[in-house]
C-alpha cells in the first residue's frame, strides 16, 4: 500500500525544522540584556578610535571571540578616518548626524543618515564616519573587534605611542 501524499506532507516540515540555523553556544548571552537609554554608563572609547568619543558595551565582549553591541557616543565634529574591519558591522543611528562614505574607486559612494536609519556595512569594505552636531550610535558585530586604517598615520594608537616616545611616525 502506498503512504498517501497527506502522511508525506506531514513529515515535510521536520527536515525544515532541523534545517534551521543554531546559535553557536560559545556566542550566546548567558541571560537575557536590557539597557534603558537613561542609565547607559559611558566609558572612554576604545584607544584604536580617534579621541574624543565614549562607549558603551550593551552585550557580549568586543575583545573576544563571538557578537557584541556597543554604543558609541561621538561629539561635534568628530570624525574615524577610513578603514576596514574583518566582519560586518551593522550600524544603527540613535541620535544625532552621521555621515558614511564607503566603498572604494568605482564603488565609492558616501551618504547622510537620521535617527533610525541603518547600514549594514561588509567586512573589509572601506568606510569612513563622522557627525557634524554629534551622535550615538550602535554598533554590532563579532568579535574580536579590530579596526584597520587605511593610512596607518591615522591610527590613534600610533599616535598615542609616539607622543609616549616622543619620535614622530
Amino acid at each position: 500500500m502506498k503512504p498517501s501524499i497527506l502522511f508525506c506532507l506531514c513529515l515535510l516540515p521536520g527536515p525544515l525544522w532541523a534545517a534551521e540555523p543554531q546559535q553557536d553556544s560559545a556566542s550566546a548571552p548567558s541571560t537575557h540584556v536590557m539597557v534603558r537609554a537613561a542609565s547607559t554608563q559611558w566609558g572612554a572609547a576604545p584607544a584604536a578610535l580617534p579621541p574624543g568619543a565614549q562607549a558603551a558595551v550593551l552585550s557580549g565582549d568586543p575583545g573576544k571571540p563571538g557578537a557584541f553591541t556597543i554604543r558609541l557616543k561621538a561629539p561635534a565634529g568628530y570624525r574615524v578616518p577610513r578603514h576596514w574591519h574583518p566582519t560586518d558591522e551593522h550600524v544603527t543611528l540613535i541620535e544625532g548626524d552621521l555621515t558614511l562614505a564607503m566603498g572604494d574607486g568605482a564603488d565609492a559612494h558616501s551618504a547622510d543618515f537620521v535617527p533610525g536609519d541603518y547600514v549594514l556595512l561588509p567586512m573589509r569594505m572601506l568606510h569612513e564616519a563622522s557627525t557634524r552636531n554629534g551622535a550615538i550610535i550602535q554598533i554590532q558585530s563579532y568579535g574580536p573587534f579590530e579596526i584597520n586604517y587605511v593610512n596607518p598615520a591615522d591610527d590613534p594608537r600610533k599616535q598615542a605611542a609616539s607622543k609616549a616616545t616622543g619620535t614622530k611616525d
